[in-house]
């Protein structure tokens, strides 16, 4: 299935099983490239969407990390379809074994499920994959985005906000300090279900609470901030 790239004048061919979502669209508007960027990492890039947005905030290398060789192919394609071999790449493999250090900028759309959690677990074992922590736990996650980030590099993720605490806990372990979080809420009077998180290796301590980000006035009424986010505002201005 051909369909471009929300906001952008990209295009990405992907399965049913593939789609991105939502997720990647706010993740993707969230995250701020440092002007001196030159290698960012997207771990479990799946069909490459988080990176095809990135290549329109940044001139740095952009390399996509999946462990899945369907999805991984996918990417390939994606990168070939909009001539953008020249900047983003992928590889084949489990993010635990990547033999990278000193990058400057990691980020990932991460299983957000543990597997025990037995109710949300998928029929299809590629979505499985994708969505729960059979092959990448949060833990594992952010010991290797630690391992691999350089001194004072930038991590931003996505992921469930009853899951918060933990990640707290686990980005302390690994000397991440959290700078920048933003909760997402469906309605203005509902509880948030996903946070937008950016860190920095070794970085000081002070954390900024955004507003939060309301998706819908009401149901299929989108917020003026979600129509523009839809529209691609992080991506108007072209890179310098």
């Amino acid at each position: 299935m051909l369909r471009t790239v929300l906001g952008t004048d990209l295009w990405i061919d992907q399965k049913s099983r593939q789609a991105f979502n939502l997720d990647t669209v706010l993740l993707a508007d969230f995250i701020k490239v440092p002007a001196k960027t030159k290698t960012l990492f997207d771990f479990g890039t799946g069909a490459g969407a988080l990176m095809l947005y990135m290549s329109k905030k940044t001139k740095a290398k952009i390399t996509g990390v999946e462990i899945q060789e369907d999805r991984y192919r996918q990417a390939l394609k994606n990168i070939e379809l909009n001539q953008l071999n020249h900047q983003l790449s992928c590889l084949h493999q489990d993010v635990k074994m990547l033999d990278e250090k000193n990058i400057d900028v990691i980020i990932s759309n991460p299983p957000f499920f543990k597997v025990s959690e037995k109710s949300n677990v998928n029929d299809h074992e590629d979505d499985t994959i994708a969505r729960h922590e059979v092959m990448l736990s949060l833990n594992e996650l952010l010991k290797t985005v630690s391992q691999t980030l350089k001194f004072g590099g930038h991590f931003f993720m996505i992921h469930r906000p009853d899951r918060f605490a933990e990640i707290v806990d686990a980005m302390n372990t690994y000397q991440l300090e959290i700078k920048r979080i933003r909760f997402v809420h469906p309605y203005l009077n509902t509880p948030p279900n996903h946070v937008l998180i950016e860190a920095i290796k070794n970085g000081q301590s002070g954390m900024r609470v955004e507003p939060p980000l309301i998706l819908y006035y009401e149901k299929h009424i989108l917020t003026k901030e979600l129509v523009d986010i839809y529209g691609g505002r992080a991506y108007v201005t072209k890179r310098t």
